[in-house]
């Protein structure tokens, strides 16, 4: 038994304690890939989220426009501007 020659110069606990490195990094990769793709998806949501309400505040403002409650005052209420003797000042 003397002769025999050892084989193995790395002792048995180095390959389980590698096979758990690889498998934590690649483990570790997938969450991060996985992360960053929910971060990408919610910053796309806020950016749309925000176009909707800037259309949205563009719409109010044009539909609060001076020149196109005007306009429907005379056209569909038949509202013409007040004369002079029509007007109340108060104190």
């Amino acid at each position: 038994m003397a002769n025999r020659k050892q084989v193995s110069w790395f002792p048995l606990w180095v390959f389980p304690v590698l096979v758990a490195v690889a498998i934590g990094t690649v483990w570790l990769r997938l969450a991060i890939v996985s992360t960053t793709y929910s971060i990408d998806e919610t910053e796309r949501m806020i950016r749309s989220l925000k176009q909707a309400r800037e259309r949205s505040e563009l719409k109010l403002a044009s539909l609060r426009s001076p020149r196109r409650l005007e306009l429907l005052a005379k056209t569909r209420y038949s509202l013409q501007a007040p004369h002079s003797d029509q007007v109340v000042h108060l104190k």
